[in-house]
């Protein structure tokens, strides 16, 4: 009798630690309650990068590098500035954008789509003109806490003053013919960082 309670009382203080064991993990443990809410990391407010961009006009296509910086306002509203030189032939653009990213939530999806807003400067071949442009991007995060992204950003852009978008071409009977534009289709790809 006495070897079956000594080995009962060591069953029930082992019961006793487990449940208490069970009680204290059960009352500290997060994944019980569903609606638990991540704690939102802001957006970064500074960014710069560099970037290549394509622009396609009048049948052909310019090659662009450059770089550009960006601060956010606010969560929605982000203003910046850039500089590009143009690769295919004597060119340079300047200017300054607007960007409207509606989710604010770059860390928390990995990805924030925007629209842009641009009025820019641009002189190629010494023929000048300002550039107004309007699309749409998204900045992507390879994984959470990553110190550096890529952009992605395809823009409409229009050259009030002519000349500015031209290119030679051979015509039907090889005689050498320039086609004029004031509009262009533009691809951006691009990294950028942040602290």
């Amino acid at each position: 009798m006495d070897g079956g309670t000594k080995n009962g009382e060591g069953i029930m203080l082992f019961k006793l630690i487990a449940i208490t064991l069970l009680f204290f993990s059960a009352s500290h443990a997060n994944f019980l309650f569903l609606d638990t809410i991540e704690k939102q990391e802001p957006p970064p407010d500074f960014v710069y990068g560099a970037h290549y961009t394509g622009r396609l006009f009048a049948g052909g296509m310019d090659n662009f590098g450059g770089a550009s910086a960006r601060y956010r306002i606010n969560k929605k509203f982000a203003v910046g500035a850039k500089g590009e030189m143009d690769i295919s032939r004597t060119g340079f653009l300047a200017g300054g954008f607007m960007h409207y990213l509606p989710s604010g939530r770059l860390h928390k999806n990995l990805a924030e789509n925007y629209l842009h807003l641009g009025v820019d400067y641009i002189n190629i071949d010494s023929e000048q003109s300002p550039l107004f442009s309007i699309g749409y991007g998204r900045d992507m995060l390879p994984w959470k806490k990553s110190a550096f992204g890529f952009r992605a950003l395809l823009r409409i852009e229009y050259a009030p003053i002519n000349h500015v978008f031209s290119r030679k071409d051979k015509g039907f009977f090889g005689l050498d013919m320039i086609k004029f534009a004031n509009t262009d289709f533009a691809f951006e790809i691009g990294v950028f960082m942040y602290k």
